[in-house]
């Protein structure tokens, strides 16, 4: 984000203000399409609701609701202590354990995301701000040695470079998402594959920054969805196959290695080293490897440009 910073500070001339609107200007349109995709699932579950059989739900919880609609509460309770309502009581008194303990998990799950959340911007807040005197302190420590400063300032353009090119997958991929999506809809000729093509793309675009998984956590419980709908509905089960395979394959492969080494090679570092870095770094550190690969790469090279020299050097003239 730090392109991004300078450019605000050229004309907020606030540090606060500038880190702050560099956070929201990248987090606000992804929130944004999260909140919209959450409205759009809630709107299909609704009409799931709206056309499934609930009869046997509605006929179980009749005597609770009966009683609930004239208001009275002493006779809901003793509907639900004597077990009037039959199934829901034993229910209701064998499963609650399990449901209040199931519930404390998910609870636990969601405020370790906040967390994590949280701490991530409450970072790259006071990184942004703040670089400069982390850069200064350092380069104090180490009494402004020339071969230091130029090696981690190399380092510092070409992992900006590399990263700010991460964040351009993201383009790459949403669009090749859209591209696939709507050919795969006019192919099927039962209905649409994707019926939301740009809002899964969208998606898809911002599940490339998750850690190890990138945009696996989108596409795949997708297609899962889309198996399942297969295999209990006359749908084609073409359809979920042919989604897994095009979205693997030219959404996910293509923009992870090729298209993002291809970015990433406006560096100084040569466009096959980088390439190396994320097939690699990958086989090394797993999905991890797409971040930690091209970081020991760029290190590499540039150690081996600004370092090796004067350490072989010394140890000719030793």
């Amino acid at each position: 984000m730090r392109p991004l910073y300078r450019q605000i500070d050229r004309v907020i001339d606030h540090p606060n203000v500038t880190a702050t609107a560099t956070i929201l200007f990248v987090i606000l349109p992804m929130l944004a399409v999260v909140g919209y995709a959450i409205v759009v699932g809630l709107r299909e579950l609704d009409q799931f609701l709206s056309t499934s059989d609930l009869e046997v739900v509605r006929s179980t919880l009749q005597p609770y609701l009966r009683v609930a609609r004239r208001g009275n509460i002493d006779q809901l309770r003793e509907a639900i202590t004597s077990g009037s309502g039959g199934s829901v009581t034993s229910v209701l008194r064998q499963d609650l354990p399990g449901v209040i303990g199931r519930l404390q998990s998910v609870a636990a799950a969601v405020f370790g995301v906040l967390a994590r959340f949280f701490l991530m911007l409450t970072f790259l807040f006071y990184l942004l701000r703040d670089d400069w005197k982390l850069r200064q302190w350092f380069y104090e420590s180490v009494d402004h040695d020339d071969d230091i400063v130029s090696y981690t300032q190399a380092v510092d353009d070409d992992l900006e470079t590399v990263f700010l090119s991460n964040l351009a997958v993201i383009v790459v991929a949403a669009g090749a998402a859209v591209v696939v999506y709507y050919g795969l809809n006019f192919v099927a000729s039962s209905g649409p594959v994707v019926p939301t093509p740009v809002l899964l793309a969208l998606l898809i675009g911002i599940g490339t920054l998750v850690p190890a998984v990138g945009m696996k956590i989108v596409y795949v419980p997708y297609g899962l969805v889309l198996l399942g709908v297969a295999l209990t509905t006359p749908k084609p089960l073409w359809h979920p196959l042919v989604f897994f395979a095009l979205t693997l394959v030219v959404v996910d492969t293509i923009p992870d290695f090729f298209a993002r080494s291809f970015l990433s090679a406006r560096s100084g570092v040569h466009m096959g080293l980088v390439l190396l870095g994320y097939f690699l770094g990958t086989l090394a550190f797993g999905w991890w490897g797409l971040f930690l690969g091209p970081i020991v790469v760029v290190l590499a090279s540039h150690f081996a440009k600004t370092v090796v020299p004067g350490l072989v050097s010394d140890f000719m003239w030793e």
